[in-house]
């Protein structure tokens, strides 16, 4: 049964295991609920002797989302984003007398991500290792708490993340020996491993779910960090290595929003709360000063034009502190609500591109997929930007439910009647992922395409295929991409559609000239790096799946 208590999690491989508080205890078969009120976070000045090792173990190897086709592996560009997930966990235990590192393995094979963490914990000798969870990164974990478990019982094995939060009573059932951190983790991470050096009752905690006495037992709700200004930066100098161009920082967490494909509910509780200006600006500065190299700062939030006032104070600082002489900015955010003075001051502040959602351009789609968007919303944003030197970018799904390739048409069209008001330069798009806790994934559980054990598997992360066949979904992806991607426009199909873009996209290249032979360069080598992957995978492919079941299989023995 499952009690409300506190939020950590665990999974088993053995019917009889060690639950997290030392007893031996048998799979749980059923789950039970009481509710508690949520728990405010109460911030402690110092934290009990620990040594806590932070983990993100490595993705899968194939990815859907950057796949040109089944056969192609997809691709992590080494320069785009690092995990200040990980970064904030490590800054915050250490502000708190803890010693704490971090393994950032994203981009890494699965034997070296194993390699590198056997090594780590035989040298620096942990009690407490914790992963960080997400669904392209879910198998490896799987292998690595099932080896830690096996050949290291005494550590303490935590599992947080959006995939822990949002199947933790799945993963305690399977692994009753873990610990899981549900949602923000910094303050609950912290109380965890006091408790656990403390030899304390981990239910007393906020925020954890875990196996103990033949159930498994939640605990009290953890209420979100309100003043974000009381962490610490985090740990940039752990991904900023010499050489490295683009930093990323977070001004803001959460957001109100809830598209269908999205899974950032389980962890912001469609709640927005941001930092301060002075607070994100001293961070900055802190990282122009830190690592000089560094030429861009992405910034990362969910939804950073959600206030535009609140934006505009960021320019104004930024301007006032000669940060936008030093530095170029880069920033997602929403389609609406922009303003015109909020553009002229995304320029003045030297935002070198901001990335907008549109997902796709088909009405009935936009309003099905919960965008809270309109094709006239993504017109008046396209319009605002066109007069700007800004380079805007934006993202498209294909096989959002409800496509056909009727709907894949009428988004290329709309992309193109965008590409003549603002260029917007396509390289690629995404075939729509199913991640647990959306929208997508209950669909695709009620129609059966997957059961709620498939994350338990060692199968990709599965594209949303209810519809239409995967060959049909790559096929819809290469119509869209022949009607909207410069790159095929030297293709015949890829010339019949877009010939009359060709002005537009002359204006475009003159525009960038100064940048195009570095963006040429980076083309080539990703291109070289993505066949380099897929090579090195067909060649590799057996011995990976046989170490993945060494691993296992010892764990298991």
């Amino acid at each position: 049964m499952l009690k409300v208590l506190n939020s950590i999690e665990t999974d088993t491989v053995h019917s009889s295991v060690h639950s997290s508080d030392g007893t031996t205890t048998h799979h749980a078969d059923s789950v039970t609920t009481t509710s508690t009120n949520a728990a405010t976070p109460q911030i402690r000045k110092s934290i009990t002797s620990g040594r806590v090792l932070l983990v993100s173990t490595s993705f899968e190897e194939f990815s859907h989302i950057t796949s040109q086709s089944e056969e192609d592996m997809g691709q992590i560009l080494e320069d785009s984003h690092y995990s200040l997930g990980l970064g904030y966990l490590q800054g915050w235990l250490e502000s708190k007398g803890c010693e704490a590192m971090s393994l950032f393995l994203n981009n890494n094979s699965l034997k070296y991500s194993m390699k590198k963490l056997i090594s780590t914990i035989d040298e620096w000798d942990p009690n407490i290792v914790g992963f960080q969870v997400m669904t392209q990164n879910r198998v490896s974990t799987y292998r690595a708490i099932e080896y830690i478990h096996e050949h290291y019982p005494s550590i303490h094995i935590i599992l947080g993340g959006i995939h822990t939060t949002a199947l933790y009573e799945q993963l305690i059932k399977k692994y009753p020996y873990i610990i899981t951190v549900l949602g923000e983790g910094e303050i609950t991470l912290e109380e965890t491993v006091d408790t656990l050096m403390a030899g304390g009752d981990l239910t007393t905690v906020p925020g954890l779910a875990l196996f103990k006495d033949g159930q498994v037992i939640k605990t009290a709700n953890r209420a979100l960090i309100e003043n974000l200004d009381v962490l610490p930066f985090p740990k940039h100098e752990l991904f900023m290595h010499t050489g490295r161009e683009i930093g990323c920082i977070l001004t803001s967490r959460g957001c109100p929003f809830k598209c269908s494909f999205c899974v950032l509910e389980a962890v912001s509780r469609r709640l927005n709360r941001t930092r301060s200006i002075k607070n994100v600006m001293d961070e900055v500065e802190y990282m122009i000063n830190a690592f000089p190299w560094m030429k861009i700062v992405w910034i990362h939030d969910d939804t950073f034009f959600l206030n535009n006032e609140r934006v505009i104070e960021f320019c104004d600082e930024a301007i006032r502190r000669g940060v936008n002489k030093k530095i170029q900015f880069v920033a997602s955010g929403r389609m609406k609500p922009i303003s015109e003075r909020l553009v002229q001051k995304l320029e003045d502040a030297n935002f070198r591109e901001v990335l907008l959602g549109l997902e796709t351009g088909n009405e009935m789609l936009l309003k099905s997929s919960h965008k809270a968007i309109t094709r006239n919303d993504v017109l008046n944003a396209f319009g605002l930007f066109s007069k700007r030197k800004i380079t805007v970018s934006t993202f498209l799904i294909v096989g959002l439910p409800g496509e056909t390739m009727e709907t894949i048409v009428d988004t290329a069209n709309f992309v193109q009647q965008l590409q003549k008001i603002k260029y917007v330069y396509f390289y690629n798009a995404s075939v729509l992922t199913i991640y647990p806790g959306t929208e997508v994934c209950r669909i695709a559980m009620e129609k059966g395409q997957i059961t709620e054990d498939f994350w338990l598997t060692d199968e990709p992360t599965p594209l949303f295929t209810v519809e239409h066949t995967p060959e049909e979904l790559f096929k819809m992806k290469k119509v869209l991409l022949d009607r909207v991607s410069m790159n095929k426009i030297i293709t015949p199909k890829g010339f019949m559609h877009q010939y009359h873009i060709i002005p537009y996209m002359t204006k475009f290249l003159w525009n960038k000239r100064h940048h195009i032979i570095p963006a040429a360069t980076n083309i080539i080598r990703d291109k070289l790096q993505r066949h380099s992957r897929f090579f090195r995978y067909k060649h590799e492919a057996t011995t990976h799946k046989t170490e993945a079941t060494r691993y296992k299989s010892e764990a298991v023995c």
